[in-house]
């Protein structure tokens, strides 16, 4: 009787083991995303919940992923760190906002090469393997996109001429788009996003360089009157994960991450950001804002203006890679 008792007891307590442990994938596996967007962002309803539920669903709900909004583990310059102090498990990252970090993906930030978000993206990806790979070494890169492509808005005339331009005050997103402005003979203005509406309603600056997607999110669609489409460049963007948490995960888990964290993934993010920019410019247009294109004779001749772009890049960069070949991949893909 006694042994019956103890074998049940010890029958008893494997199942409840078993039970309560189960097999390892039995688990629930809870992972962080962060990004600096507010929850209302494109990106934010159209790529990371999207990702969520699709890894969920993927995984039978055994990977779980909770979004964390707004800057609150990461802001734009330390989400990186975020990301490899395992702050986060998976960032949103600008590769321009970390200089020195990427430095072969800055070639991204060089104007005039791309048509719009998903063509950045595109190249992004058709050249990764061989020219890239080595920035992202540390990570486990889950997509990449970009954001749509800069133009010029103005306050009182269009810029329809590169002499339009000269003596203008615009305020330019980053450095580039600042020397940009010098090389057009106008004056660069250094001012936060956050008090561009302000500066161009009270004539502080007579423009911007930002996409058409920012007119409502910034509060520029009721300042600005005239767009010129330049298309200067776009912003490459990428999604990454702490490289030691994605090596402890068991392959099933593996599995569903990959199977939703795609190249078509990516690229259906940067059309989000396309799509935006096309309604932001369909309400701008209802609204009575003028959109102009340049000529193909000023665009040429911008175009000659800034051949010190991709000079002075290559010469930065010809020490740590090799710069020039990476520009030539870059510029044939963007034909093709």
């Amino acid at each position: 009787m006694k042994k019956s008792l103890n074998f049940i007891f010890i029958l008893l307590t494997g199942l409840f083991l078993f039970i309560t442990t189960g097999p390892a994938m039995g688990k629930t596996i809870e992972l962080k995303l962060a990004h600096f967007m507010p929850a209302m962002h494109v990106q934010h309803v159209k790529a990371f919940v999207p990702f969520a539920k699709a890894v969920a669903k993927a995984s039978n709900n055994e990977v779980k992923i909770k979004i964390y909004p707004g800057g609150t583990l990461g802001n734009p310059k330390t989400m990186v760190n975020s990301i490899r102090m395992g702050i986060t498990d998976i960032g949103f990252i600008l590769p321009s906002y970390v200089p020195g970090r990427f430095q072969r993906s800055s070639v991204f930030e060089l104007p005039f090469l791309f048509n719009n978000a998903e063509h950045v993206t595109k190249v992004i990806y058709d050249v990764y393997d061989q020219y890239l790979a080595k920035d992202y070494k540390d990570f486990k890169v889950l997509w990449f996109l970009s954001a749509p492509l800069s133009q010029v808005h103005t306050t009182k005339a269009p810029l329809l001429t590169i002499a339009d331009f000269k003596g203008i005050k615009i305020r330019g997103g980053n450095a580039l788009e600042s020397k940009a402005i010098k090389l057009l003979g106008g004056n660069p203005v250094g001012l936060p996003i956050s008090e561009l509406s302000i500066a161009m309603q009270k004539g502080v600056v007579d423009g911007c360089f930002t996409p058409y997607a920012a007119l409502r999110s910034h509060k520029l669609i009721d300042v600005s009157k005239y767009i010129t489409e330049f298309n200067f460049s776009g912003a490459m963007m990428c999604v990454l994960m702490n490289k030691a948490k994605w090596n402890s995960l068991p392959d099933k888990a593996k599995k569903a991450i990959n199977s939703v964290a795609t190249k078509e993934f990516g690229l259906k993010a940067a059309r989000a950001f396309d799509e935006e920019d096309a309604e932001n410019k369909a309400m701008a247009a209802a609204k009575g804002m003028k959109s102009y294109k340049l000529s193909d004779k000023d665009r040429a001749a911008i175009k000659i203006k800034f051949n010190s772009f991709y000079t002075d890049w290559v010469k930065k960069n010809a020490s740590k890679f090799d710069s020039q070949k990476l520009l030539d991949a870059v510029m044939a893909s963007a034909a093709k």
